[in-house]
């Protein structure tokens, strides 16, 4: 009996100690947010004076709502468009097999492996010579080279799980292919779909290295490239740039408070099968 007290104990004590060093950083960025400029480098965890002076100079200052809503856009659209092709491919790649569905598959897998830096250059080259340079329909399908294979993969995982019979069941009931996959199989593969649209979120949201190459003008940037703006090569702009922290994060926090048993259902899922 002592054994299983001490063993729940030490259990709560390592949950406790790695849920403070996840929260730390969230609550130093928002902390050092709100503390006075003059008492930001004291390394105090409980600042004596608090000054809203940082959002005041970011909103004041700075186009953050033109950023944040250029960042909205894009993850919105890649998201969708994430979420549709991979729920396609996955269905062929899940239920048709086929020499072409194989190699086709393996081919996805294939360009998932390369970084993303490996395709700027010939990127940039490409929508350079298409004129969407500078573009969001451009800066949109650079980040869907990086998103879809991953998330064809993942949702493959949950497709082959579910029993072929599902599928002929439908098809003998006369539905169409496309009605079997919008009406029985997507209702059971909800987690997946859920995990791969907050993965294509998060990564359009936060991603830096595709702006940075491609876009050129103030009204075409990402939150992510205007908040690097405040870091110089001799000087730092704290203040703007711990604000315009807590502003990339909070939808991200958002997003996974309302979608979390989702999102950890499904990458567990995912983990397991396939």
């Amino acid at each position: 009996m002592m054994s299983v007290v001490l063993r729940r104990a030490a259990l709560a004590v390592a949950l406790v100690a790695a849920t403070l060093y996840v929260a730390f950083p969230f609550y130093w960025l928002f902390i050092s947010s709100i503390t006075d400029p003059a008492l930001l480098f004291t390394g105090d965890l409980f600042p004596a004076a608090f000054s809203f002076d940082s959002y005041v100079d970011l909103f004041a200052t700075s186009p953050i709502l033109t950023w944040v809503g250029n960042s909205i856009l894009v993850a919105v659209i890649v998201t969708a468009l994430t979420v549709v092709v991979s729920v396609l491919g996955a269905y062929s790649l899940a239920f048709f097999d086929s020499p072409l569905s194989r190699t086709a598959g393996n081919l996805i897998l294939f360009t998932y492996m390369f970084p993303g830096v490996v395709v700027v250059v010939p990127a940039y080259q490409l929508l350079s010579r298409l004129g969407l340079v500078d573009n969001m329909v451009g800066l949109v399908l650079v980040e869907l080279v990086l998103t879809v294979p991953f998330c064809i993969w993942m949702l493959r995982s949950f497709f082959v799980e579910i029993p072929i019979e599902l599928l002929e069941a439908g098809r003998i009931d006369g539905a169409s292919r496309m009605r079997v996959l919008w009406s029985l199989l997507l209702p059971v593969a909800r987690p997946g779909v859920i995990a791969i649209a907050v993965f294509a979120f998060i990564f359009s949201w936060n991603e830096y290295l595709f702006p940075l190459v491609l876009v050129n003008s103030d009204a075409s940037k990402t939150l992510p490239l205007g908040i690097a703006g405040y870091m110089g090569n001799l000087t730092v702009e704290w203040g703007p740039l711990l604000a315009s922290g807590v502003v990339a994060v909070v939808p991200v926090l958002v997003l996974f408070f309302f979608l979390q048993r989702y999102l950890v259902e499904g990458l567990m899922a995912g983990a397991v099968k396939g």
